[in-house]
């Protein structure tokens, strides 16, 4: 993952975020960053294949005489470290994966994130999951029940879309985005005196910041 994404900046732009949305509304946000959904391990095997078969026609029709054992071992060995190689190459794996795919394990690991959160556990479930997916490129959105009920039926959709967007500008856009859904989660569950803070407000990322 970029370590800019996750800079001073963004992460002070989500506590603002967090903090105006949480002391204007009766809603709890939590918000967490993850490298990836999947592991999209098909990406590895196409291109460790591909690499391979290339890698073996070279071999054979080269000017140049290779021996039995290299043509047998060497387009494997190749392939297989093509393949390990695309770990390190998001961009690949995005390429890769059809992006109804790529949504579908960004949905289902943002669900399994929102229970293993206990952001369920609100008094009133009126949590609310910004689950972004670095490799995926995708924020989605997670409502508890009664914070869904309350919101317009596409507010979810659509705010996760727009966060979505303001992903290409970095984690600073995110939260500046994240700020702007104030309006419509206000009027679905304005704050009430006895509110409380439930949930922690720290961003929960599996990115390990880099020493300076």
């Amino acid at each position: 993952m970029s370590a800019r994404f996750l800079d001073d900046e963004a992460r002070a732009a989500f506590k603002a975020a967090i903090e105006s949305i949480e002391n204007t509304t009766a809603i709890e946000v939590v918000v967490a960053v993850r490298q990836r959904s999947s592991s999209y391990l098909h990406a590895n095997v196409i291109v460790g294949v591909v690499v391979a078969f290339g890698a073996l026609a070279t071999m054979l029709y080269s000017s140049y005489e290779f021996g039995i054992f290299s043509i047998l071992i060497d387009p494997l060995v190749v392939g297989l470290v093509a393949g390990a190689l695309v770990g390190l190459l998001p961009d690949v794996k995005r390429i890769l994966t059809p992006a109804s795919r790529r949504h579908a394990h960004v949905l289902r690991a943002a669900r399994a994130t929102f229970v293993e959160r206990g952001i369920h556990h609100t008094r009133d479930r009126s949590g609310l999951l910004v689950y972004i997916a670095w490799l995926e490129q995708q924020v989605v959105l997670v409502a508890d029940s009664r914070l869904d009920r309350a919101l317009p039926a596409d507010a979810v959709a659509a705010g996760g879309a727009a966060l979505t967007v303001a992903m290409r500008s970095g984690g600073a856009a995110v939260a500046r985005a994240l700020e702007q859904l104030l309006s419509p989660l206000a009027s679905a569950m304005p704050r009430r005196a006895d509110d409380l803070n439930e949930l922690p407000d720290a961003i929960d990322s599996d990115h390990v910041r880099s020493s300076k």
